[in-house]
């Protein structure tokens, strides 16, 4: 009896190490627009030489970034007075992931996954530049609920403090379910923007022009 009360046990602190995200606050959105088309006057006979700079919005990742809050608690139930609780903060450390379903990953089977794989799942080109495959192309090491991942499939946003680490529950993952993007959360790491912030995750979405994807966020606090 005291070994199977045991092994419930570890299995209930094991199923919260990381928790969904119960609350959160928008600071605002924005997407990159093109500035009025540029003209150049020209006339019939005129052989032009133009070497021509755009910007154009990728339609396959998303980005968040902010700070983070939490507790550790003791209490019987979500809502229920807490037997006890502890003061977290940033600079304890922890990770953020975003997973495109609302439920179905298994945090218990966390594995490296591939660019490649990530293209396959999302429809991505695997030859556009803003691939999966060309896009996750640095070395990228994490604990993620309990488990060290170690993979070639990271990727640093700008302002060089936070590194987007993806994940799967299975060795083959055929669904958005199977795969989390996921973060280090760092004290006023430095942000895209010169400013600080808890963390910045780069997430795939819906390629398709106009669509949307629902991200559903975990928090790990260590």
């Amino acid at each position: 009896m005291r070994k199977m009360l045991l092994a419930l046990l570890l299995m209930g602190s094991l199923a919260f190490a990381i928790a969904p995200v119960e609350s959160w606050t928008l600071g605002g959105t924005g997407k990159y627009t093109q500035t009025p088309a540029a003209g150049y006057v020209t006339e019939g006979g005129n052989v032009t030489n133009l070497n021509l700079t755009g910007n154009v919005s990728t339609e396959k990742w998303a980005g968040y970034w902010g700070n983070v809050s939490g507790l550790i608690v003791l209490a019987p139930a979500a809502g229920a007075p807490l037997f006890y609780s502890w003061i977290w903060n940033s600079g304890n450390g922890g990770e953020v992931c975003a997973v495109a379903a609302a439920s179905g990953f298994d945090w218990s089977t966390v594995q490296a996954v591939t660019g490649p794989e990530i293209d396959v799942v999302w429809n991505f080109l695997g030859a556009d530049t803003d691939s999966a495959d060309n896009t996750l192309s640095g070395a990228c090491t994490m604990n993620v609920a309990g488990t060290l991942v170690t993979t070639s499939e990271g990727v640093t946003t700008n302002g060089g403090a936070f590194q987007t680490c993806p994940v799967a529950d299975q060795a083959v993952p055929a669904a958005k379910t199977d795969i989390a993007f996921c973060v280090n959360i760092a004290q006023n790491g430095a942000l895209f923007n010169s400013q600080t912030g808890d963390y910045q995750l780069l997430t795939a979405a819906n390629q398709t022009l106009g669509a949307t994807e629902t991200h559903y966020f975990w928090i790990e606090l260590d």
